[in-house]
């Protein structure tokens, strides 16, 4: 046992000096990404990396190691690549921003934000059914407002980051109590957008702009304390355009998506909710009812399941309540896309 503590001992330690060097080469790359910034250079260097990787397999002697250590630095330069890549844009409009609904979503940009320019000041609006708490402890928020007139008062830009049926309901409120604010820009981030969009081009007015958006990206987890600076990170996000947009409006948003990492594109609503009906939402149903198949007729067969199953049944286990309603409000995109592929798979 002595023996066994010793070399436990030996491992705490050389995982400290690991740790130490991987931060330090973390922040050799951030200096890298800064001068390719400056210089207008793009951040993947093929290349480059492929040199790395020739470099650390003739250092490698262990046979397992040796075999997988291309596996484990490509890791570590994705890691890099994404740190350098959301650092690339560094501005962004907005000094005041209010985000409601701190789950994965919300919590990502509060996160990506404040680990860019910690100086923004970021509020939120406190719900009964929501416990702020980590983002609080986490110095990842500088207010909480009790009621929508708080929220507005402090606030520049509000993202609605809250279940797709709340979206108008709080749009509604904003418009009705925003007779004292002189200029504010309201997003949302609901994955279905035909009634959203078309209730935000009757509620925007000089004062109040809606603007309706979609990022693509998120984790089968949800929650705050699933969410992640770096999310958004080389991922695309829809902008949803009305007939009351402002040009102004539209490009300060695209800034702050870029500065969030992600790249902006315009899409129709009726576009939008087609194409995510075919990329996001049936995929996510589709695995959910498979893994619900297997699990009904041989639930001892996953014991058996490999990493093909795995993959293929991540998205059963996202957030259920904001399945059902994409499901409620993109039904006539999901039900014409799921019939031609139940046609396909007969054929």
């Amino acid at each position: 046992m002595e023996q066994l503590k010793k070399l436990r001992d030996r491992i705490d330690w050389l995982d400290v000096q690991i740790a130490s060097l991987l931060n330090e080469r973390m922040r050799a790359a951030d200096q890298i990404g800064k001068i390719k910034r400056l210089n207008h250079q793009e951040v993947a260097d093929q290349s480059r990396e492929k040199s790395v990787l020739s470099q650390v397999e003739t250092v490698v002697q262990h046979p397992i190691l040796k075999m997988n250590i291309s596996n484990i630095y490509k890791e570590i330069m994705q890691e890099s690549r994404i740190a350098q890549q959301f650092f690339q844009h560094l501005s962004q409009p907005y000094r005041r921003v209010g985000i409601v609904g701190l789950g994965l979503m919300g919590g990502s940009i509060c996160k990506a934000i404040k680990t860019k320019d910690p100086s923004i000041e970021i509020g939120t609006l406190v719900q009964a059914s929501e416990d702020v708490s980590p983002a609080r402890e986490g110095g990842w928020i500088d207010r909480e407002h009790a009621t929508i007139e708080e929220l507005l008062e402090n606030s520049e830009l509000i993202i609605l980051a809250s279940p797709i049926s709340s979206i108008i309901p709080l749009a509604e409120k904003i418009k009705e109590k925003s007779g004292n604010v002189d200029k504010l820009v309201v997003i949302d981030i609901a994955g279905v957008k035909e009634e959203i969009v078309k209730a935000y081009e009757r509620l925007s007015c000089g004062r109040v702009e809606f603007i309706s958006t979609h990022p693509m990206a998120g984790k089968e987890k949800s929650g705050f304390a699933n969410s992640q600076a770096t999310l958004f990170v080389n991922r695309t996000w829809v902008v949803v355009p009305h007939g009351n947009n402002t040009a102004g409006g539209l490009d300060s948003i695209n800034e702050l998506i870029r500065f969030l990492g992600a790249q902006p594109a315009c899409l129709g609503a009726g576009q939008h909710d087609k194409q995510a009906a075919l990329v996001s939402h049936l995929p996510g149903i589709i695995s959910k009812s498979y893994f619900d198949f297997v699990n009904s007729h041989d639930p001892e067969s996953m014991k058996i399941a490999g990493p093909g199953f795995e993959s293929f049944t991540r998205l059963a286990h996202d957030n259920e309540e904001m399945r059902e309603e994409i499901a409620k409000y993109n039904q006539q995109a999901i039900r014409d896309y799921l019939g031609q592929w139940l046609e396909c798979l007969k054929r």
